[in-house]
């Protein structure tokens, strides 16, 4: 018995941030240490951005690197295309358009699950869930909630959302949860807002959804590793 074949969604994960919360404190009379590229981290010998890649790649038709304008891209264990953001410094919400803007003429629907680079414990149980529950709810966007915060950089959206983020971003705006909020209050999007509970049958820890966004966080998922 053959299983059936899963959607053909396309992967996007952002890899442009500048990391500056990465940055340590200087000892007294020392210069600050630059911003470190989280996509090149180590962690177990593999890098942040290979961590999510493997996860990523393993369950959609193809993966897509937002990467920023001249900085090389870490090696991943994985085929990726990479596109460079073409606003650098605008956010999440900017390099997701840029991603979703590479996609061609033959992808005109397709269903795209959007990561961070910086989530190593991402899970591909979870990514297929919800690339799973997107086509059974039809959503435009298809988006967990975790104390209450929507956790964009672990959703599912369509292209046809492609106008409205470049209209937010257009008008000055920058912040992924509005946006979420203002689709979803005014009824111009098909918003599907996942409980907590949901997604801890899938990852109990939610170590899918636990960032490492400073250096304290990296020294945890080391000594957890």
């Amino acid at each position: 018995m053959t299983s059936a074949p899963r959607p053909a969604a396309i992967g996007i994960v952002l890899a442009g941030g500048d990391a500056r919360r990465m940055r340590t404190e200087p000892a007294p009379g020392a210069a600050a240490a630059a911003p470190v590229g989280k996509e090149w981290i180590d962690l177990g010998g593999r890098t942040l951005l290979d961590h999510v890649v493997e996860a990523v790649a393993r369950e959609t038709a193809r993966t897509i690197v937002v990467a920023a304008p001249g900085r090389p891209r870490p090696p991943v264990s994985h085929p990726v295309d990479v596109v460079r953001d073409s606003r650098p410094g605008s956010g999440p919400l900017a390099a997701v358009l840029d991603g979703l803007d590479s996609l061609g003429p033959s992808e005109a629907e397709p269903l795209v699950f959007v990561s961070s680079c910086d989530v190593p414990g991402l899970k591909r149980d979870l990514v297929r869930w919800i690339i799973a529950r997107a086509v059974a709810t039809a959503a435009d966007w298809v988006v967990p909630v975790v104390g209450g915060h929507p956790q964009v950089l672990a959703s599912v959206i369509r292209r046809s959302l492609r106008g409205p983020i470049a209209a937010w971003l257009d008008s000055g705006r920058r912040d992924p949860r509005g946006l979420v909020e203002t689709l979803r209050r005014d009824g111009l999007a098909r918003i599907d807002l996942v409980g907590e509970r949901e997604f801890v049958a899938i990852d109990p820890a939610l170590e899918s959804l636990r960032d490492i966004d400073t250096p304290a966080a990296l020294a945890a998922r080391r000594g957890g590793a």
